[in-house]
């Protein structure tokens, strides 16, 4: 009967066997565990190093723009 099915879709929709409200939560979590954690060292490093280079990029392009 066409009824049977809906009662389970329901239930679905309603409590936590719908797999995508598990996979909503499990990604809410992760997404809010790697938002505490801290930028390292080394990838800092990084962005200042490339944040120097596009400077030096910027200043030698403006030079260049006069002739």
């Amino acid at each position: 009967m066409p009824h049977e099915h809906m009662g389970k879709g329901l239930d679905r929709l309603n409590g936590q066997k719908d797999p995508n409200r598990i996979i909503s939560q499990k990604l809410k979590a992760l997404y809010s565990a790697v938002e505490q954690e801290g930028i390292p060292d080394k990838f800092l490093s990084l962005l200042e190093k490339l944040d120097e280079a596009e400077k030096k990029g910027a200043g030698s392009k403006t030079e260049h723009a006069d002739e």
